[in-house]
């Protein structure tokens, strides 16, 4: 579908009653074939958490059996046994890969090791939205959370251009399964947001020279989070890259701009961690 014809088809579709001549465009929100820790949620503790002497370090995705694309595990060396710890899933822009995010973003040298860190690969070199669409990240989770202690309160979702777009997607479809979405040079205009059934706290970075995915799509996407949070309007600065708006006390949204164009600022993996870290 081009995306040009997007807004009107979705115009149609939110109509109260059917338009004369006007086809009825379905809802094409997520629902994973093989259902999954963002539907179902996670037992807790989960059963990781009762296992020791698990492999640490930087860990490729197939020594879990995942054979989906494969990607990169990060486990702190340090995490004890039994200790719960946040994950991080970071999604890759188009054509890229789990590795390569994984460098752009640097969001684990923020984190110090106080996270796990799942960079999957996408099947097909992208990620797809819509019903029944993606590579599994959902049982992806539910695999890490049977051989780490991970904390199922502090599942993070984040990812860069065509990655922000699927953790756009899933903060939208599913926000209850996350503390917290980031999302760098992203947007909603390529889903349908009529999926949009809950709150999510998120952090928006976006370049104001992006020629491949405009800065008005990225404001409109966080102004989307806003309302959907009951957010207001009004921000302060908070820190020398980011504004926070006023919002309830349990969700928080944060906006970075910059000057630059389609790629990753160098402060943003500081500036992730720090949202997530502090995310209510």
């Amino acid at each position: 579908m081009r995306l040009s014809a997007l807004p009107l088809l979705l115009l149609a579709a939110c109509a109260s009653e059917e338009l004369p001549g006007v086809l009825e465009v379905p809802l094409a929100c997520y629902e994973p074939q093989d259902g999954g820790a963002f539907s179902g949620g996670l037992t807790v503790p989960v059963p990781g958490c009762a296992l020791s002497g698990q492999p640490t370090g930087v860990l490729d995705l197939g020594e879990l059996g995942w054979n989906r694309g494969g990607g990169v595990l990060v486990v702190p060396p340090a995490a004890a046994a039994g200790t719960p710890l946040p994950a991080v899933i970071v999604f890759h822009g188009a054509g890229s890969s789990g590795e390569l995010v994984r460098q752009n973003l640097g969001i684990e040298a923020a984190a110090d090791g106080g996270a796990i860190f799942i960079y999957p690969s996408a099947v097909r070199g992208t990620w797809p939205v819509g019903r029944n669409a993606g590579d599994g990240p959902d049982a992806l989770v539910g695999r890490v959370a049977q051989n780490y202690c991970i904390d199922p309160e502090r599942i993070f979702v984040a990812g860069h251009s065509a990655g922000a777009v699927y953790a756009l997607y899933l903060g939208c479809n599913v926000p209850n399964a996350f503390g917290g979405m980031a999302a760098v040079a992203g947007t909603e205009n390529r889903f349908d947001f009529r999926c949009c059934k809950g709150s999510i706290s998120a952090i928006f970075i976006h370049g104001t020279e992006d020629q491949a995915i405009n800065i008005v799509e990225g404001r409109s996407a966080r102004d989307r989070t806003l309302h959907r949070d009951g957010c207001a309007s009004t921000s302060v600065a908070n820190g020398p890259n980011c504004v926070s708006y006023d919002c309830p006390a349990q969700w928080s949204v944060d906006a970075c701009e910059w000057p630059g164009g389609h790629e990753a600022p160098s402060w943003a993996g500081e500036e992730i961690w720090r949202f997530f870290s502090h995310s209510p």
